[in-house]
């Protein structure tokens, strides 16, 4: 397993921990990376994750909250491990731009498969395909975007092109 993919393991993990025993997300965190032996680049990226989830914690939950409802769900109906997992995909899309969208949804409908039913795959990858188009309005580069597309705004930073395979943050064996 990769470590950046490990690292949004732990965060889904620690924030679920979280939200059923009532401890921070800072204790949570610690707890679940204490539990491993990982890569310290596994932890700085949960870590940093972690942290970009709690800076904009308010404003994360306001925009998800608005792409359900637009989707003609309330929030109340979807699963608490969606909703975390949204939530991280939400983040890393807004906040960690130097991640590829692709990479982005990818990782989250990994985790999704692994701790989700199979229904959670394809509403997942909606709303993030939804929140994704909100956030880069002109388009993604790579291979599915016009050759003509005019060069990205500020708001929507150039993303390296996906390869074939469906990209992950995963390492080579």
């Amino acid at each position: 397993m990769g470590k950046r993919r490990k690292g949004r393991e732990i965060v889904l993990q620690a924030s679920y921990a979280s939200l059923i025993s009532g401890a921070s997300l800072d204790e949570t965190l610690k707890d679940q990376l204490s539990r491993r032996e990982s890569a310290d680049e596994t932890g700085e990226f949960a870590e940093d994750l972690m942290g970009k989830i709690q800076i904009h914690r308010a404003d994360l939950k306001g925009k998800l909250n608005e792409l359900l409802s637009q989707s003609n769900w309330h929030p109340d109906r979807v699963g608490v491990l969606e909703k975390v997992i949204l939530t991280m995909g939400l983040a890393e899309l807004l906040h960690s731009r130097e991640v590829p969208v692709k990479v982005v949804i990818n990782e989250a409908l990994e985790l999704t498969r692994r701790y989700c039913d199979e229904g959670g795959v394809k509403f997942v990858n909606g709303v993030l395909d939804q929140a994704a188009q909100r956030i880069y309005p002109d388009g993604i580069s790579g291979p599915e975007s016009s050759a003509t597309q005019d060069a990205p705004t500020q708001d929507a930073p150039t993303q390296d092109a996906p390869t074939q395979d469906a990209p992950t943050d995963e390492e080579p064996s």
